[in-house]
């Protein structure tokens, strides 16, 4: 199992970015699926937050995602 993890970046603040909490995917999505999927999730994610960018997206194993 997978999580698509998104680093977003403001659109009004310059270059103020940040890691979102990672998005669980199904259980049986594989890595191939996460980096499909991630178009998707990235796409749903820009119309919810018309005020940021996603300037980087990665997929790791589920419950991998520490914030630093």
């Amino acid at each position: 199992m997978y999580e698509l993890v998104f680093t977003v970046c403001s659109v009004v603040a310059g270059a103020s970015c940040h890691v979102e909490n990672p998005i669980p995917l199904e259980e049986h999505v594989g890595l191939m699926g996460c980096l499909i999927g991630s178009q998707i999730e990235g796409a749903k994610w820009s119309l919810r937050h018309p005020n940021f960018y996603i300037a980087k997206y990665t997929c790791q194993p589920a419950k991998t995602f520490a914030r630093t």
